[in-house]
């Protein structure tokens, strides 16, 4: 009997989408050999491994934009906003301890060293500690240190690890992409705009010189009542930042502003560079079988939509399984030849 292997990719909150395709490669009894999976996909896979998935199930079906901010341990910036800590600990209430090696399904996960910016890949060893390096997203949270390592999101690398599954043993790999970019959108043309000052002009000199002139003063000023305030400010700010630093992620999360947050700026650029970084992955190495769930609508952070990505990735795997259902019987049919 061939073996199968599942590559499960990177993409934050999409990752949901795994769970919907576990459950319909369960439903179809295809059973998995061997998991290789990046960031969430890394998350998802490894939560399976440890026979956890239900209760991961229940418990981000009802996630809130509230139950998330809580698993926010924010930390002044330096390395990353968030520290993990919190996401260390849940992880390791499903996990409890397990070592990679003692998964009946074999597991690796993609990291990267952010020294060197190598490909990482972590087959052994304590599986929540592998997994925390794996969905370190760059500017959201710290690194992940271990010995001298500091490691990374896989995603950055290895988005949708599908060599790895092959390096595992895998003679029939499942990839599961979660960047697909919207087909109407792909080898479009860069689209071109005109950036133009934000205020008006004046053509006269006098009120341009008065201007300048008044600007100086008011700079003069500011300069020195910082300078006199600044030890003290420093000290009240630093007293309060964590509770403020909540304030101002919630209402990042929340606001309908449409000039995008630290965390939309962060999550859409890593969407763009691991579309580009996957199109060339796929291409040098192509899965038996690609899936692909339409998840365009949803963001690195829309971890409470966990329904709806559920349903989209649970669609697209049934959609995908008369697909599969021939390869597996190809398979079976050249392994009887041989």
């Amino acid at each position: 009997m061939k073996s199968i292997g599942l590559a499960l990719g990177s993409g934050g909150a999409r990752g949901w989408a795994h769970i919907g395709v576990l459950r319909a490669l369960e439903e179809a009894e295809i059973r998995i050999d061997c998991i290789s999976g990046a960031s969430i996909g890394a998350l998802v896979g490894a939560i399976y491994c440890a026979g956890e998935l239900d209760d991961l199930e229940d418990f981000i079906r009802d996630l809130s934009w509230k139950d998330m901010l809580s698993y926010f341990d924010l930390v002044f910036p330096s390395s990353g906003l968030l520290d993990g800590n919190k996401i260390y600990d849940l992880l390791s209430e499903h996990i409890q301890g397990m070592r990679i090696e003692e998964s009946e399904i074999k597991f690796c996960c993609v990291a990267t060293d952010l020294i060197k910016g190598e490909e990482m890949h972590l087959s052994s060893g304590s599986m929540v500690e592998a997994v925390r390096a794996s969905i370190s997203v760059p500017g959201i949270f710290t690194p992940f240190c271990h010995g001298d390592l500091f490691l990374g999101d896989g995603g950055i690398v290895n988005p949708v690890p599908v060599d790895v599954a092959k390096a595992m043993g895998a003679d029939l790999i499942i990839a599961v992409n979660l960047n697909c970019a919207d087909s109407t959108k792909i080898g479009a043309e860069a689209t071109k705009i005109e950036i133009t000052g934000g205020a008006e002009q004046s053509d006269n000199p006098q009120e341009k010189d008065h201007k300048e002139s008044q600007s100086q003063r008011e700079s003069s000023e500011a300069s020195k009542l910082r300078k006199q305030s600044f030890l003290k400010n420093l000290s009240d700010r630093y007293s309060d930042l964590e509770d403020k630093l909540h304030y101002k992620v919630e209402n990042w999360l929340a606001n309908e502003n449409p000039c995008p947050n630290i965390f939309e700026v962060i999550g859409t650029s890593l969407n763009v560079m691991e579309q580009q970084v996957t199109r060339s992955r796929l291409e040098a190495h192509a899965p038996d079988l690609l899936v692909e769930p339409k998840l365009t609508d949803y963001a690195i952070f829309d971890f409470h939509e966990a329904d709806a990505i559920i349903r989209k990735g649970y669609a697209a795997m049934k959609e995908q399984l008369p697909a599969l259902e021939k390869l597996l019987q190809e398979e079976s049919a050249e392994g009887k030849s041989q």
